[in-house]
């Protein structure tokens, strides 16, 4: 395998790059042993993470090796360079030939690169060289992926004055930006790409610098106040323990160490004297010395200096004894008690507490204070912020129940609740203004959810409630609902009993329909003309349907109308047959009448309405010539009804219409002079004229004159 070439200047310590040079034997140990210098913009590595040095180790070691490159491969315990296999460096080299690992590889490009968090490719990080970056596992990307789960060109990145634009090609499974899926959006410094197996995370050089020297920053500032309160709490210690003792004297002056005292120790001689006095409070005198004996007794001293010495003896005599009666220094004032200044200090908060308007702490320090030192409260300052605790408790009642929406208990609990200071009742005042604008909002709140919901029952009891601004209007609103609703009730009924007549129609036609397929063997008979066996098969359908009450009721019915109307049809066919038309009127009308009862449906029914109107037109004509006026209009309507074509029939009608018209003009004549004759014939006008005419109006006007 060739040897690697040395590392360049501008592959710095937090690049993979630089770990070629590692390698050789004469490499140095670590980046921090490398000389200082200075640092220029344009060996400004953007990889290197901010810190107190402008290498990637922070204070306490490198700052995440396997994410800058800087872990140095392991070695033997000989220092020697592990050589790997020719192929498979080959291989690492080929497949890492594009990535930001490569010591000769351009750094052009902008400061932003791509890291693999996860996937089979994990740890691989690739620099953009230019302006555009395409990923995927095609051999033709820029960034190309070892996982074969992401597409060939999966998702392109751009770069541009707004950022790195992330769009994605079209790939299969597709691509998620912060677990979230988009096909294109803007990239920000931390965010993750997720294709595949593989997870990408987007790194803005610039940004990462930033964000690790504010990290360096707040934790300096972290370290610094540590310090401070560190030192804080040890002078506090240092003044309680002094506190304690009754006097300021820090325990920590040389001037009180032992080792200082030993060093001025009391002599012997006032050690006697205070031993003596202890007790009394006096004070040490130190003994006069003896005379050298050289003086006491040597014959060579002369009387000067006897006297010398006789004088100072009792000069020191009469010192001792006056310090003996003299009166005694007064005792040491007692101990200061903790509790005192303790008490001091929880008062003191307690009116810091006070200020800040923490009521709930000022009460509680008072009542620490009073258990230390009874009394302590000398000016009342915990009745006052128990007063004050009370109305705030007061006030976050009537708050409570406004959000309860219970505006009568919160106007009832405010009213009652005690009144404080003036502060207390700039507040109440707001307070006050706050529930009224509530109570009002949700009282049109409700009339609006009652009128949404269509209620006009329960809007109507709340319409005394609404604000009386807007009272008119949803007044006029509930009544607009109930005329609404009314139209809605009437317009519903009238389809609810359409419906029901519908329901009821449709049932009919069922019944209609199954009693039609229960005969339909009695109705091939009839219309056969087997008359006789149709009977029979009535008694057949009702041994069928036993339960059926229709069934037994229709067939009943035909029992009794087939033979009747065999009896009326044979009779007219035997006057059909003698030609007497006239007379085979009636027999013919009366099968035609039963014909339509018995409701069976075939040709018979039309035989019978064209012999029938052959019938009533004879007949009418006979009861023309007869003068029954009466009778020949009804044969020629008939006649007509049967057959509208009929010449014969409508020329009777107007031969009619002449006789009715001269008919009337005798009963006009005669109204006076025989009003009962004229009677019976404006009955008979009125009878056969037909319906609408002048004649008929006019002989019903005459007749109800004659007849009141």
């Amino acid at each position: 395998m060739p040897a690697r070439p040395p590392s360049t200047p501008r592959a710095g310590a937090g690049r993979s790059g630089g770990d070629a040079g590692a390698d050789s034997p004469s490499a140095k140990p670590s980046a921090r042993a490398r000389p200082p210098r200075e640092a220029s913009p344009a060996d400004e590595d953007f990889a290197a993470p901010p810190s107190g040095d402008d290498g990637p180790d922070g204070p306490d070691g490198p700052a995440n090796p396997e994410l800058y490159g800087d872990a140095q491969p392991p070695r033997s315990r000989t220092d020697e360079t592990r050589v790997g296999a020719v192929p498979e460096s080959r291989e690492e080299e080929a497949r890492r030939d594009d990535d930001d690992d490569n010591s000769e590889s351009t750094r052009a490009g902008p400061p932003v690169q791509m890291l693999v968090l996860a996937g089979p490719d994990r740890g691989r990080k690739k620099r953009f060289q230019g302006v555009r970056m395409v990923v995927g596992r095609g051999k033709d990307c820029d960034f190309v992926l070892d996982d074969q789960s992401v597409s060939r060109r999966h998702l392109e990145l751009v770069y541009g004055q707004a950022g790195v634009a992330m769009r994605d090609l079209g790939s299969i499974s597709g691509t998620q930006v912060n677990d979230q899926r988009v096909d294109e959006c803007l990239l920000k410094h931390g965010d993750e790409i997720a294709m595949g197996k593989t997870r990408l995370r987007f790194v803005d050089e610039a940004e990462q610098i930033k964000e690790m020297r504010a990290q360096a920053e707040a934790r300096e500032a972290e370290e610094k106040r540590e310090r401070e309160e560190a030192a804080k709490e040890k002078d506090e210690a240092r003044k309680a323990a002094g506190a304690a003792r009754g006097t300021d004297v820090d325990p920590n002056d040389p001037r009180l160490n032992e080792m200082t005292n030993a060093n001025y120790r009391v002599p012997e001689s006032l050690q006697d004297k205070g031993t003596n006095n202890k007790g009394k409070g006096a004070i040490a005198i130190p003994r006069p010395r003896p005379p050298p004996r050289s003086a006491v007794t040597g014959g060579g001293a002369n009387s000067k200096t006897k006297l010398l010495i006789g004088v100072g003896g009792g000069v020191v005599v009469l010192l001792m004894m006056g310090l003996l009666f003299s009166p005694s220094a007064p005792p040491p004032p007692p101990p200061v008690d903790p509790n005192i200044d303790r008490a001091k200090l929880l008062m003191q908060k307690a009116r810091e507490a006070v200020r800040a308007d923490d009521y709930a702490n000022a009460v509680r320090l008072v009542e620490e204070a009073e258990k230390l030192r009874p009394g302590a409260d000398e000016e009342g300052l915990g009745r006052a912020a128990s007063k004050q605790l009370e109305v705030i408790q007061a006030f976050d009642n009537v708050r409570a129940l406004m959000t309860a929406n219970q505006f009568d208990e919160a106007r009832a609990k405010l009213e009652a609740a005690p009144q404080g200071t003036a502060k207390m009742d700039d507040i109440r005042r707001k307070l006050e203004t706050e529930l009224e604008e509530k109570d009002a909002a949700y009282r049109i709140q409700q009339m609006e959810e009652a009128l949404a919901a269509r209620d006009p029952e329960a809007a109507r009891p709340l319409l005394p409630r609404v604000p009386d601004l807007n009272r008119p209007a949803y007044s006029q609103k509930l009544l607009d609902l109930e005329a609404e609703l009314a139209k809605e009730s009437a317009d519903g009924a009238r389809r609810d009993r359409a419906n029901r007549e519908r329901a009821a129609m449709n049932a009919k036609e069922q019944r209609k329909l199954f009693l039609e397929e229960a005969f339909t063997d009695v109705e091939r008979r009839f219309n056969g003309g087997d008359y006789t066996r149709a009977v029979l098969e009535c008694d057949r359908v009702t041994e069928k349907y036993k339960t059926e009450k229709d069934v037994k009721d229709r067939a009943r019915q035909l029992k009794t109308l087939i033979p009747q109307f065999q009896r009326s049809l044979d009779d007219a066919q035997k006057k059909l047959a003698s030609n007497a038309l006239e007379s085979a009127s009636k027999p013919l009308r009366r099968a035609a009448e039963l014909y339509r009862q018995i409701g069976f449906q075939g040709s018979l029914g039309n035989t019978l309405d064209e012999q029938l109107a052959s019938a009533a037109l004879a007949a009418g004509q006979a009861a023309l010539k007869k003068g029954d006026l009466a009778g020949a209009g009804m044969n020629f309507r008939e006649a007509l009804r049967l057959n509208p074509g009929d010449r014969r029939a409508r020329d009777g009608l107007d031969e009619l219409q002449k006789k009715v018209e001269e008919l009337y003009m005798r009963a006009y004549i005669e109204r006076d002079r025989d009003p009962a004759s004229a009677a019976v014939k404006f009955k008979i006008v009125i009878e056969t004229a037909p319906d609408g005419s002048d004649t008929k109006r006019k002989a019903e006007m005459y007749l109800s004159e004659m007849q009141p």
